[in-house]
């Protein structure tokens, strides 16, 4: 009886040490599916986080774009006012138009620099605001930490 009993033993231990090797691997797995899912959100986040920097500086470039071309003409505006001479026999009715024309286009060039320059600034604070509070990198838990 006591052989019976050392056997039954002996197959109780290799059961617990076959089940053992079975959970350790079996950790080891899951800890590794969970650094994965890990890295798959990190690179998620770094996609989303891509995506509004290339959303926003289409809007950035746009500003840029329009504040060089209305830079370039308001100093043609004001080369115009300041030197743009008409004749000695122009009617006073047409000189006062052209001054006002002109220097309602300055002040209209001057409005739509000043609005591309606020869009630009805009733009950026709010791609910073996004990528501060809304997007941010994927931090883990301390339940996700101590799951693996």
């Amino acid at each position: 009886f006591a052989g019976l009993a050392g056997a039954g033993a002996a197959g109780a231990a290799g059961a617990f040490d076959y089940n053992r090797d079975n959970f350790q691997y079996d950790r080891i797995l899951r800890m590794k599916m969970e650094f994965k899912l890990q890295d798959f959100k990190v690179a998620q986040a770094k996609l989303w986080r891509e995506d509004i920097r290339d959303l926003i500086s289409l809007s950035e470039y746009k500003m840029h774009v329009y504040l060089l071309v209305n830079v370039l003409l308001l100093g043609h505006s004001v080369a115009l006012w300041c030197q743009g001479k008409l004749p000695a026999n122009t009617p006073d009715w047409l000189m006062a138009g052209m001054s006002i024309s002109t220097s309602g286009a300055c002040m209209f060039l001057l409005l739509s620099i000043w609005m591309a320059m606020h869009a630009a600034v805009a733009a950026q604070s709010y791609e910073t605001r996004m990528l501060t509070q809304l997007v941010r990198l994927p931090i883990p838990s301390w339940q996700e930490i101590e799951g693996c």
